[in-house]
């Protein structure tokens, strides 16, 4: 689902810069139609609600993932907490939620009808006296006021606040973890949860630095004459869409079949042949000598470090 909402962030942001150029920079009169402009209406409030599910499901995500870990350390480690039936309610949960939040955010905006696009018909004579429609905000401050703050609150100061608890928590939980397997480990499984774990924690951070300065300067724009949030916004727009592609990137590599399917592509199999060809593999000899010798020295670690029950030693085998 996060995939899924950062694709729709990206492809709805190319929308939208399209959108500004062929209005703004070619003065298309085709862009000026109430159709257009209603399209751009719902392409924001679209931008708005995809931006916050996708950090709603990193919230979710977090949670999940400290629960799985204090899962780990309970008696009842085996038996799996989150079920296919929770994770469709999670999601049902935030997406009714984002919905209902992103109502007062399209009744800010509305199309208006203006007697000429200004900026085109400066450059361009003949667009003189042409109707245009366009965005503009609503009259009521009331609104305007309110969707400021829920907008800013929801998706980006109290976000930004959970996960730096769950970060903590995470990571301390983490250290629990390590002195508990410390003696009898499954050192494939240890790998996996650690890969799974610091992908998740990366996708946290990126998300606190880039959303938690923005809530920052809104909340500040509204209580001080700091007003820097609004001249930014260009700026903060291309944060956040790099921010998509960045944890676009990273779930792609946390999903094993799309990492198999990735190197299956002929690009990516040539790239690997040129590299096979530059830097050959050591000889299959010297690989099974060295592996065969790592392996007796992890088994001695292990026998070393165990106490074994006779009554079960074929559990430690």
């Amino acid at each position: 689902m996060i995939l899924n909402s950062q694709l729709a962030l990206c492809v709805n942001f190319l929308y939208s810069t399209f959108f500004k150029f062929m209005s703004d920079q070619l003065c298309s009169q085709f862009f000026f139609s109430y159709y257009m402009a209603t399209t751009m209406h719902y392409s924001v409030t679209i931008s708005v609600l995809v931006h916050m599910s996708a950090v709603f499901h990193v919230v979710a995500l977090s949670l999940i993932r400290f629960f799985s870990l204090a899962q780990l350390s309970s008696v009842n480690s085996n038996v799996p907490w989150f079920t296919w039936q929770k994770s469709r309610v999670a999601i049902v949960v935030i997406y009714v939620s984002v919905i209902f939040l992103c109502i007062p955010l399209h009744l800010t905006s509305e199309v208006t009808e203006v007697s000429e696009n200004e900026g085109c018909a400066e450059r361009y004579p003949s667009l003189r006296n042409q109707v245009a429609y366009q965005l503009a905000y609503t009259q009521s401050i009331w609104l305007r006021n309110v969707n400021f703050w829920l907008f800013y609150l929801t998706a980006k100061v109290v976000p930004s606040i959970i996960l730096c608890l769950m970060t903590c928590m995470i990571l301390d939980q983490l250290k629990k973890i390590q002195v508990l397997s410390s003696r009898f480990s499954n050192v494939e499984r240890d790998k996996q949860h650690s890969r799974t774990t610091n992908m998740i924690l990366a996708i946290m951070v990126l998300f606190i630095i880039v959303e938690l300065p923005q809530g920052v300067l809104a909340v500040l724009s509204t209580i001080s004459d700091v007003k820097l949030i609004y001249e930014l916004g260009d700026l903060t727009e291309l944060f956040t869409l790099l921010t998509s592609i960045i944890i676009f990137t990273l779930l792609c590599s946390m999903n094993g079949k799309i990492r198999s399917a990735f190197k299956e592509l002929a690009c990516v199999r040539s790239i690997g042949r040129i590299f096979s060809s530059v830097c050959p593999p050591s000889s299959p000899v010297a690989a099974s000598t060295s592996g065969h010798d790592a392996l007796l020295e992890h088994n001695t670690i292990i026998i070393t470090n165990c106490h074994i029950d006779k009554s079960e030693n074929y559990a430690v085998l």
